[in-house]
This record gives structure tokens, C-alpha cells and sequence, in this order.
């Protein structure tokens, strides 16, 4: 049965680079719900067509945002906000002020991809990582036991089509950004022409990487001591940068390979893991290849990660989501920074030089029941593009129904 959305409004704020909150919108409008989008770039009205509700265009400057975004909110008074993370300049300024307005705010709703893969969409309130309600509100559950949840689909992916839809977004804002939105500026460190020569550089030296990759795996495959992976992260991810430890990626990387190479069994192994959406600009296979540890480290750019989490002996991460499919695998994991799984029972507490020795597996009945939790609370099925992304319009659109859930102290 079709959830109702009468009496709400719902404001759509940057989204993915595709049709998908134009979908959820959609779905909102079928249930009930008035939906408008506020627009900060060209790419934003591209992928907003008409049928998805009314498009506002904000062409205020970062220091307008505030007390524009006030007066909109007098003058709308939505129920509901929708946000593609809490990240982003203007989604964190938006949050900010939706916290100080107390009970009087409008719900803020955060998507992402899901913290449980594939097939599913993450959907919190108030904030994400160190900001996010997961971990208050699963101590506030009593752990529950472990029972159904959204289950995850196989959603078909397509490195093209995502390419394209990317390219498209920023095609817009380079050739009408500063015209139309004269204050607009990207959010990522790497701009659009800097990242997509990154991956023009990576698809020439497709043959190269692939050989080195094999390598890595049969190095990796051949060691007999315990083996330790550390997962980068993308240096410009939000996650990194705001709930990260407060270094750039390129400090907690030697930070780490300094610890293992003091502290660890002389006989283990360090896996270094580059992200797989890496744009190759940051060479971090020359930075390990330069820290000296010889033959005690392998670089692992591509191929995949199954071989090396089926051996590891424990993973050591800032706060990336290979942390959580480690412990959903019964492996010790160490966290860095902060993350939504960084909780008692889960993952092994104490000095990371002591982890190299004495990695602590998660307990697993409660990693069962945190798993249930995700699953039940904070995902729905779907995906951002292709065959998913209407499925998962769907799913969101009833997850918006629903009551919103308790709200803690972040």
C-alpha cells in the first residue's frame, strides 16, 4: 500500500548527478506532497525537469546563504528537507540552522550510498559520520536481536552511465556556471577538468596498473604471516575531511605505515588499498613505495578486495565502509577517525600500536544485531541511476511517510 505524504513539503537541495531526486520528487508529488528544489549550479536545473515541482535558483554569495535560507523557510514553512550528504558548504550551513530553530525545524533528510552494499540507499536525519544518530540511537535500542530488514538487490551498475551523467552536471556549471550562478563555485577539491584528466591518465595506463595489481594480489597471496589492509579513502571525501583525524589523507598514511613498521610482527604484511574511484593524481603507490618498509608493504591499486579480506588478520581505517564490511565479516578492525561503527563489541578498542599485536575480533551477536539495525532503519533498496533509481524513488518517498525517528544529541 502506496504510504501518503498530504500536508507535507517537501525542499530538495543538491542531489546526485542524475534524475534520481527528480524520481523521489515524483514520488513525493504522487503521495500528496508539494516538492520544490533549490538550485546552486546549472547541473542542479539539469537534472530537474518540470514534472518534479517548482525550481528556485539561488544565486546568493556563501555569506547570503544563512539568512536567505531563513527567510525561504518563513516563507515555504516545509515539513521536510532532502540532501544528498551533510557535507557539502551549504548542506552543513543548512543543518546549522535547522538545529538552532529546535523543535520548530523541518526534518532533515540525508541520502547516500548505503553503508550495506549493493542495492541499497542510506537515509539519516540531523547529520552523518561523527554527526550521525546511528550510534545513540542503536545504544538507545539495547541492541536488538537481529531480524528483517530492506534486503539489498543487484541493482546493474554502469561506469559509463555514471561518467555521463557526472560529465553532464559539470559540463553545465563550466559553461554557464559563473553566467547564471555567479557565486557558484565546486564543492570538491579536485575540480571537474583536474579530475577528468586524472582518469583520462588512469585509462592510458590501464595495461600498466592491471600488471602491478596482479602482482600486489600474488605477493599477497603468497605470504605466510598475518596480513593487515588499510583502506584509502578519497583525500577529498567529507568523511575524510570532516571526521577524519583533522590530517590530510597523505599524513595518516605514513602516520600508519610508521606504526605498523615499530610495532607489528616482523613477519606481517600491510596492504595498502587504493579507493577505486581514486582519480590516480595523488600517486599514492609512490608515497608507500617511499616509506621504506621494503618489502613489509604491498600497494594495491585494483583487483579485487575479496582475496585480501578473506586473509587479513585486521583492518585499520579512518572511517571508510571496508571498516564495517570488515567487522560484518568477523574481522578485528581498528578506526581512526570517527564512524558510525566505531562502537564497543564492534571494533577493537585501544592505541593502534596494539592492534598490530593483538587485534580484537567484534563480538558477533552484536554485530548480527547492529547489521539489523542498518538494514531495518536507516536503508532502503534502490540505487542513484539506471534500473534502481526508481525503485528507489519509491522506497524513499515511503521512508519520508514514516514518522522520523527520535532524535539524540549528536
Amino acid at each position: 500500500m502506496r504510504m501518503t505524504l498530504t500536508d507535507r513539503k517537501v525542499i530538495f537541495l543538491q542531489g546526485p548527478s542524475s534524475l534520481f531526486f527528480a524520481h523521489v520528487a515524483r514520488s513525493c508529488r504522487k503521495r500528496g506532497a508539494e516538492t520544490l528544489r533549490i538550485g546552486f549550479a546549472p547541473g542542479d536545473h539539469l537534472y530537474w525537469p518540470r514534472s518534479a515541482g517548482r525550481y528556485l535558483a539561488w544565486r546568493g554569495t556563501p555569506a547570503d546563504y544563512p539568512a536567505d535560507l531563513r527567510r525561504l523557510l518563513e516563507r515555504e514553512r516545509p515539513t521536510d528537507l532532502v540532501m544528498l550528504g551533510d557535507g557539502r558548504p551549504y548542506h552543513r550551513m543548512t543543518l546549522d540552522l535547522l538545529r538552532g530553530l529546535g523543535t520548530q525545524a523541518p526534518t532533515p533528510w540525508i541520502v547516500e550510498h548505503g553503508y550495506l552494499r549493493p542495492g541499497l540507499i542510506l537515509v539519516e536525519t540531523w547529520g552523518m559520520g561523527g554527526m550521525s544518530q546511528i550510534p545513540a540511537a542503536f545504544r538507545a535500542s539495547g541492541a536488538p536481536a537481529a531480524g528483517q530488514g530492506a534486503p539489498g538487490a543487484a541493482f546493474p551498475g554502469s561506469f559509463a552511465r555514471y561518467a555521463a551523467l557526472d560529465v553532464g552536471y559539470h559540463l553545465a556549471n563550466l559553461c554557464a556556471g559563473r553566467l547564471l550562478y555567479p557565486h557558484y563555485r565546486p564543492y570538491a577539491e579536485d575540480g571537474p577538468i583536474r579530475e577528468y584528466a586524472g582518469w583520462i591518465g588512469k585509462g592510458l595506463a590501464l595495461p600498466r596498473r592491471r600488471a602491478a595489481a596482479a602482482r600486489a594480489a600474488a605477493r599477497i597471496a603468497a605470504h605466510r604471516g598475518p596480513v593487515f589492509l588499510f583502506p584509502l579513502q578519497l583525500a577529498g571525501d567529507y568523511q575524510i575531511r570532516n571526521y577524519g583525524t583533522g590530517e590530510p589523507l597523505s599524513v595518516i598514511l605514513r602516520r600508519v605505515m610508521d606504526s605498523f613498521a615499530a610495532h607489528a610482527p616482523s613477519d606481517a604484511l600491510l596492504v595498502v588499498r587504493q579507493h577505486p574511484l581514486d582519480n590516480g593524481l595523488a600517486h599514492w603507490g609512490r608515497q608507500v613505495e617511499q616509506a621504506g618498509l621494503g618489502d613489509r608493504v604491498v600497494f594495491q591499486d585494483g583487483g579485487s578486495s575479496a582475496p585480501v579480506m578473506a586473509r587479513a588478520a585486521g583492518v585499520v581505517t579512518v572511517n571508510s565502509t571496508m571498516g564495517l564490511e570488515a567487522i560484518l565479516k568477523g574481522l578485528p578492525c581498528h578506526v581512526l577517525g570517527r564512524a558510525i561503527y566505531a562502537l564497543p563489541g564492534l571494533v577493537s578498542e585501544g592505541a593502534l600500536e596494539a592492534f598490530w599485536s593483538a587485534p580484537r575480533a567484534p563480538d558477533s551477536d552484536r554485530v548480527k544485531a547492529f547489521e539489523a539495525f542498518l538494514r531495518r532503519d536507516y536503508h532502503v533498496p534502490g540505487s542513484f541511476d539506471g534500473p534502481g533509481a526508481l525503485v528507489g524513488a519509491e522506497n524513499l518517498a515511503d521512508r519520508l511517510a514514516l514518522p522520523p525517528p527520535p532524535r539524540f544529541p549528536a
